[in-house]
Order: structure tokens, then C-alpha cells, then sequence
């Protein structure tokens, strides 16, 4: 676990950070922005590069590939239900797809970070020495099928919706 003493400087600056995006994002009025559907796959991609290369520097043990798979269903879920709360709409005059998100995605995101953050709190820094160690990596496991589930899962209801949208104005 972690020190008590060492708890302010653990927590205090994450904390914060988590925060100050959510009041800056609360914040903000939701602008619409144009639907670029090549666009919707680049941070998957990113985050999977990430992800391979994680996974071949510290391969997940039998449990960990388990785990990762519950992420990912898990995360798959939360992206499906964050992809429905974003708001799209067709604009007539040019025929493109406007998107704009809303409060409640916003919301949904900043928890699920908080999550991440409270289980990498209760499992404590990896170390070699620390029997801690092999839980935090199984907490990765899962915390890295989480967000690759999410984020696929988001980019595939927008992607879909904005299909629907589409296909309603040519007919």
C-alpha cells in the first residue's frame, strides 16, 4: 500500500488535475464540430500501438489476459453508452454530420479516469520488491482492455449513428 505520510503527494496533484479538467470541460459550452469518419479511428489505432507494445514488455500472465478481456467487455459497454450520449446532427444545407459532445460523456469519462486512478491508489507503485507488483500489472491489464474497449466501442456507435443519419437524408 502507500505511506500515510506519502498520501498528499500521491493524491493531491492527480486530484487536482482531475478537477480542473472536469470544471474547464463542464465548463465549456458544447460546440458543434464537423463528423470526420476517417478521423474517428485514429486514436483506437494510437492507443493499440500503445497497447501491443505494453503487452510484448511485460506480457500478462493467464489471469492478466483475463482480466484484460473483462476490461475490454467492460470498457466496450461504457463506450457504447458514452457513444450514445454524444449528440449528432445533420446539417441539410451541407450534408455533413455535426457532432458535439455532451456533459453526461464528459461525465462518464472523467469517472472512469477517477477509477483508474483510485485502483492504482489502493494497489500502490510497482516495484520488484514489493509483492504489490503483480497486482498493479493485473490492475493495468484490466485498466488497458477498459480503455481500448471504450474508446473502439464510442468510435463505432458515433460511426454508426452517423451512417443512419446519412443514409435518412439520401432517401
Amino acid at each position: 500500500m502507500f505511506a500515510p505520510d506519502g498520501l498528499m503527494m500521491t493524491v493531491i496533484g492527480p486530484l487536482l488535475t482531475l478537477a480542473l479538467i472536469l470544471v474547464l470541460r463542464l465548463r465549456q459550452p458544447g460546440s458543434e464540430k464537423p463528423l470526420t469518419p476517417r478521423f474517428l479511428w485514429l486514436p483506437p489505432s494510437l492507443y493499440l500501438a500503445a497497447v501491443m507494445f505494453m503487452l510484448i514488455r511485460h506480457p500478462p500472465t493467464p489471469l492478466g489476459w483475463l482480466l484484460l478481456l473483462v476490461g475490454l467487455l467492460i470498457g466496450g459497454a461504457a463506450g457504447w453508452a458514452r457513444g450514445r450520449l454524444f449528440a449528432l446532427r445533420l446539417d441539410p444545407a451541407s450534408g455533413t454530420v455535426l457532432r458535439r459532445r455532451s456533459r453526461w460523456a464528459i461525465s462518464l469519462l472523467i469517472g472512469i479516469v477517477s477509477l483508474r486512478f483510485v485502483a492504482n491508489l489502493w494497489v500502490g507503485p510497482v516495484t520488484d520488491s514489493t509483492p504489490s507488483g503483480a497486482a498493479t500489472l493485473l490492475v493495468t491489464d484490466v485498466m488497458l482492455g477498459l480503455v481500448f474497449g471504450l474508446l473502439v466501442a464510442t468510435r463505432i456507435e458515433i460511426a454508426l449513428r452517423a451512417r443512419r443519419l446519412l443514409a435518412s437524408l439520401r432517401s
